[in-house]
C-alpha cells in the first residue's frame, strides 16, 4: 500500500514528495548533497544546520579525544546516536520496515574516528558524509538515517503542509529526535500532528523526490577512484585487484586532508536525484505494477493447510512465469535506457509484489530477506503448519549453481526447514544460460537426492520479446512437470 492509496490523495504536479510504500522500506537513500544545493523555502538553511550539528559535536570533542571516560568524549557520543527513522520508509530492511539506525556502540565508532581525523588536524567536517570514509561499515543506509534525524524537524513541516494540503487526517504522535536542545546538547522527544500509518498505527514523514538516490554523492567507491592511481603501489595493489573497505577507511585515516580535498571538488559537480517517475532500477512501482495478477489470476485453493503450501507456491511461480512470458512483464526486468537485465534485487521486488497478494488471500505469510545466520534467504512462506524457504537467481549468476547446491540448502538447514524452492530467472541467449536451463532439472534432483531434502526448482524465460519466431525454444513455456511422480516440479517453464 502507497501512502497516496491509503490517504486517498490523487497527487497533481505540485507533489514534489515522494510516495512512500507503507509496509516495507524502499531501498532508496536520502542525500545530503541534493539538500546542500537548496537555496529557498524550508530548505534553504538546511546544509547549515547539519554542518552546525557535527561542528559542535568536534567543538565539544576536541582537547578530550584521548579520553573515552570524559564526559566530553560521552556527550559527542550522545550526540552521534541516530536511531533509525522509520517514519521516512527508506534504506535497507531484512523484515517489514525496521532497520538498524546508529546505535551506542556504532556511535562510539564514529567518535573514535572524529579522534583520529582531530588527532590528524581535521577540525570539523567539511560534509558529514566524509565519516562514511572515516568510520567502518558507515554505508548509504546510516548516511541518510543521520539526515533524516538532524533534519527531522523540517521534514515534520514539509509533511504537514502537504497534508493540510490535501485534507489529510494527522493525529497526536511522538517522535524521536524532533527537537534538539542547544543548551543542553541533547535531542528532544516531541509531540507533533503527522498522518498516521494505518499498518503500523506509527508516524508518516514525507521526503521530496529530489532528494534521493541509491548511493550518496559522497561515497567510498568515489573516493577510491579519486585517490586509488596515487596510491596503489603505496598499497602493494596489483592492477587488477580492488581496495576492501577496510583499506579504504584506513586510507582515509591517514589522509584526512585528501578526504577533504576530495569532498571540496565534488561540490563543484551536480548531483543527480534518483529518478522516482520513471523508476529504472524497479525499487518503488512494482507494488503498483502487479498489484492486478492476483484478481486477474486468482488460484484455485479454499485453505492453504498441512501439505498444500509447496502446490501454493508452485501455482504462484506460474502466475510469476506467465505475467513475465505472456503479459511483457520480461521488458520491466530490463533497464529503459540501455537493455540490460536489471539488478536481482529488481527481479525479486517484481517476484514479490505478484506473490504477496496472493498470500495475504490465503492467509500465507510472506517475508523477504529473513536472517538465517548464514545469511538472509530471499523468502520465506509460511502457513498454518508448514514454512518453506525460496530464492530467486539470475542464471548469469556467478554463484548460480552455488545457490542451488549449497545456498539454499544451507538455508534450510539453519531454518530447520525440508522445504525450499530456486527460482531461476533467464535473460539471455548466452551458451552459459542455455546450460543452465538444460541442466537444471537434473542438478535440482541431485542436490534433492543428496541433502534428503525437498527441494524444487522453476525457470522464468524473461528474455526480450523480439518476435516469437526469434525465440529459441528450449522446452515448454509452462511449469510442466519431469518424469518425477514424487518431485514433479523440476521442470523448466
Amino acid at each position: 500500500m502507497y501512502f497516496s492509496d491509503a490517504h486517498e490523495v490523487v497527487l497533481d504536479e505540485d507533489d514534489d514528495w515522494f510516495d512512500i510504500l507503507l509496509e516495507t522500506d524502499t531501498q532508496l537513500f536520502v542525500d545530503p548533497f541534493l539538500i546542500y544545493s537548496e537555496s529557498s523555502g524550508i530548505w534553504a538553511s538546511a546544509s547549515d544546520e547539519i554542518a552546525e550539528h557535527f561542528q559542535r559535536s568536534f567543538e565539544v570533542l576536541a582537547g578530550h579525544q584521548g579520553n573515552a571516560s570524559s564526559l566530553q568524549y560521552k556527550k559527542t557520543v550522545d550526540l552521534m546516536l541516530f536511531p533509525e527513522p522509520k517514519e521516512f520508509g527508506l534504506g535497507f530492511v531484512s523484515k517489514g520496515n525496521r532497520g538498524s539506525g546508529t546505535g551506542r556502540g556504532f556511535a562510539k565508532r564514529i567518535v573514535r574516528s572524529m579522534a583520529i581525523a582531530i588527532e590528524r588536524g581535521l577540525q570539523d567536517l567539511h560534509h558529514f558524509e566524509e565519516l562514511g570514509l572515516l568510520v567502518d561499515k558507515i554505508g548509504r543506509d546510516r548516511i541518510s538515517d543521520i539526515a533524516c534525524n538532524v533534519l527531522k524537524a523540517r521534514f515534520i513541516t514539509y509533511t504537514q503542509d502537504i497534508c493540510v494540503r490535501h485534507g489529510i487526517q494527522m493525529a497526536e504522535h511522538e517522535v524521536q529526535h524532533a527537537g534538539f536542545d542547544t543548551s543542553r546538547k541533547r535531542w528532544a522527544a516531541l509531540t507533533v500532528m503527522l498522518p498516521t500509518n494505518p499498518l503500523t498505527e506509527g508516524p508518516t514523514l514525507l521526503v521530496p523526490k529530489r532528494f534521493l538516490r541509491e548511493l550518496p554523492t559522497l561515497n567510498s567507491d568515489d573516493w577510491c577512484d579519486y585517490v586509488e592511481p596515487s596510491f596503489r603501489d603505496d598499497l602493494n595493489l596489483d592492477l587488477n585487484s580492488r581496495l576492501r573497505k577496510e583499506d579504504i577507511v584506513a586510507l582515509a585515516q591517514r589522509h584526512p586532508d585528501l578526504v577533504r580535498q576530495w569532498s571540496t571538488d565534488r561540490e563543484s559537480q551536480p548531483a543527480t536525484p534518483y529518478d522516482v517517475d520513471g523508476d529504472p532500477a524497479g525499487l518503488h512501482d512494482w507494488q503498483r505494477l502487479t498489484e492486478h495478477i492476483a484478481v486477474d489470476r486468482p488460484i484455485d485453493i479454499d485453505d492453504v493447510g498441512p501439505g498444500n503450501l509447496n502446490t501454493f507456491i508452485e501455482r504462484m511461480n506460474e502466475s510469476f512465469r506467465h505475467y513475465v512470458e505472456e503479459e511483457g512483464g520480461w521488458a520491466l526486468l530490463r533497464n529503459d535506457d540501455t537493455g540490460l537485465p536489471k539488478r536481482e534485487t529488481s527481479i525479486q521486488l517484481l517476484y514479490k509484489g505478484v506473490v504477496q497478494s496472493y498470500c495475504r488471500a490465503h492467509g500465507v505469510r510472506l517475508d523477504r530477506e529473513v536472517e538465517l545466520g548464514r545469511g538472509p534467504v530471499d523468502f520465506v512462506f509460511n502457513s498454518q503448519s508448514e514454512r518453506v524457504l525460496l530464492e530467486v537467481k539470475k542464471m548469469k549468476n556467478g554463484s548460480y549453481w552455488n545457490g542451488l547446491e549449497n545456498q539454499l540448502i544451507s538455508y534450510m538447514t539453519s531454518d530447520q526447514t525440508n522445504k525450499g524452492w530456486f527460482l531461476a530467472i533467464r535473460l539471455t541467449d548466452s551458451k552459459t544460460e542455455k546450460d543452465r536451463t538444460r541442466d537444471l532439472p537434473e542438478r535440482t534432483r541431485a542436490a534433492r537426492e543428496a541433502s534428503g531434502m525437498d527441494v524444487r526448482s522453476a525457470w522464468v524465460d524473461a528474455r526480450p520479446r523480439i518476435s516469437a519466431s526469434n525465440l529459441e525454444n528450449d522446452g515448454p513455456q509452462t511449469l510442466n512437470s519431469i518424469d518425477d511422480p514424487e518431485f514433479p516440479e523440476d521442470g523448466p517453464s
